[in-house]
């Protein structure tokens, strides 16, 4: 009696250990963000016209709330140049993540803000800030940058940063 409780025991360890092996086997060819199967690309957005816009003095979008979001795939880097902000740092960074390129008008369109590894922030310096798609998804993005304000007399930049002078300076 004791030799076939064994033998079940012992068929019962064997037969848990064979599935634990078939299920790791299987999930070791599933797609994952192993080896290179995640690589992404560094984009730089700003620095052309109609990249991007200050829709107030300190506050700068990289696109409307209703337009076109940015494509924001899996470890996509976005470097953001934001001359417009005429050399100010950022002090708050908003990122917006969206399952759809333009959620205020798609069927089902909606977006939150990101947080954790689907936007994480960097290299917030002078005119430039650095976003990061952390993870193994694809989202579309939108970024609104708050700057200090400008002090008192500060001249305002030029619309196109290869100008060499400031938008007030006139002919």
């Amino acid at each position: 009696m004791r030799s076939r409780e064994r033998r079940a025991s012992r068929t019962r360890v064997a037969a848990s250990v064979a599935v634990w092996a078939i299920v790791m086997g299987g999930l070791s060819f599933a797609a994952g963000c192993y080896g290179h199967t995640c690589d992404g690309e560094v984009k730089v957005f700003g620095r052309n016209p109609g990249e991007g816009r200050l829709f107030t003095a300190d506050k700068w979008e990289s696109s409307a709330i209703d337009g076109v979001w940015l494509d924001f795939p899996k470890q996509r880097v976005w470097i953001f140049d934001l001359h417009e902000l005429g050399g100010r740092t950022p002090v708050i960074v908003t990122p917006y993540v969206s399952a759809q390129a333009d959620p205020d008008h798609e069927v089902g369109g909606n977006f939150t803000l990101a947080a954790g590894n689907l936007a994480e922030i960097s290299a917030t310096n002078p005119d430039q800030v650095v976003i990061h798609n952390g993870t193994c998804a694809d989202y579309f993005l939108r970024v609104v940058v708050e700057a200090a304000p400008r002090a008192p007399g500060a001249s305002v930049p030029s619309a196109n940063p290869d100008a060499g002078g400031d938008a007030e300076a006139g002919p």
